[in-house]
């Protein structure tokens, strides 16, 4: 009986760490952003909610000026967070073909989904399941998140970087492996509960400077990962489609509700299966022209079609469709 009564209580525990983990860094992005909508909501209000929204939204402020950098705690803390937030779910990686140690790598991830919750578990310095020629890997997201504070730190510590064109060549330059969503907050405006959906087609850049540094391209799909909230997206029928592109392209990030796990920021329970392809081998080219980037484009397209059709039954969606756009 005492045997049986440990065992629930280690399990207890175990869970409660578990969502803690996953509470610090994907709940912390949602509940920062509604706080600071409440905030803006009670400043015209008078009183104590006036004085209590200016000073929530001066601490906020406030900590946007602290370092970045992870001091040690920082680093130990992501690591542990990390491996806790694959159990909770859980996740299971499967790499085709071993990569190249010492090589830099462009790192193709799909889909985007509402939240790339699933990236930084795997593709981060300090995940346990961090393929060792990924070692010096970083995330390129929108520079939105890197105005919110605590969000800003979490996810520098998760490896996250200002998705930019001159980011991602002085990675490629140091022999360093960025990790892009071409998709990005675009994909949001097409996000479906019947099918899994990639923004691709018009994705030309991160080909481009793979293409001027000879990087290999290497998709990687996270089967799963859109089942984890249940979303309300801000667009058509309410909104025309040209004017949520128009403030998603402004704002970095695309307005959308999101719930999970009772109705909170958590993100529900369900398995994650992530599937690192096999290396696209380039050529270096200075100026690759346009057919060129189209071509090998159209082959990291294919590839991550044929990665998902040739896992998506030992992912467990046998079912699933993938659509590019």
């Amino acid at each position: 009986m005492g045997s049986e009564s440990d065992t629930s209580k280690t399990d207890w525990l175990e869970g409660a760490k578990e969502t803690f983990a996953v509470g610090i860094w994907v709940g912390n992005l949602l509940v920062t952003q509604a706080s600071i909508l409440l905030a803006l909501c009670f400043l015209p209000q008078g009183g104590f909610y006036t004085r209590a929204a200016v000073l929530w939204l001066v601490l906020l402020v406030t900590l946007l000026f602290i370092p970045v950098a992870p001091p040690g705690w920082a680093q130990r803390f992501t690591r542990w967070a990390l491996g806790k937030s694959a159990a909770y779910f859980p996740l299971t990686l499967h790499v085709e073909e071993e990569l190249q140690v010492g090589r830099p790598y462009v790192v193709g991830f799909e889909p985007h989904s509402h939240l790339p919750i699933a990236l930084p578990m795997v593709l981060c310095e300090f995940s346990p399941f961090c393929p060792a020629a990924l070692a010096t890997v970083r995330t390129l997201a929108t520079n939105a998140v890197f105005w919110l504070p605590v969000t800003r730190h979490l996810w520098w510590w998760l490896g996250g970087r200002p998705a930019t064109a001159k980011v991602m060549r002085a990675m490629l330059a140091e022999g360093k492996s960025p990790v892009v969503c071409p998709g990005g907050v675009r994909e949001c405006l097409y996000l479906r509960h019947d099918a899994e959906v990639v923004f691709l087609r018009q994705r030309h850049g991160f080909v481009r400077i793979a293409l001027q540094y000879g990087a290999p391209l290497v998709p990687v799909f996270a089967f799963g990962q859109t089942r984890a909230y249940h979303w309300f997206k801000f667009g058509p029928p309410l909104v025309p489609q040209w004017m949520a592109e128009f403030m998603a392209r402004r704002i970095g990030f695309l307005p959308i509700m999101l719930w999970g796990r009772w109705g909170t920021p958590m993100p529900r329970k369900g398995r994650i299966h992530m599937v690192i392809g096999k290396p696209i081998e380039l050529p270096k080219l200075e100026a690759p022209t346009r057919e060129e980037v189209q071509q090998y484009l159209g082959e990291y397209i294919k590839a991550l079609q044929a990665l998902f059709e040739g896992h998506k039954e030992a992912a467990g969606c046998p079912d699933a469709t993938l659509h590019v756009i």
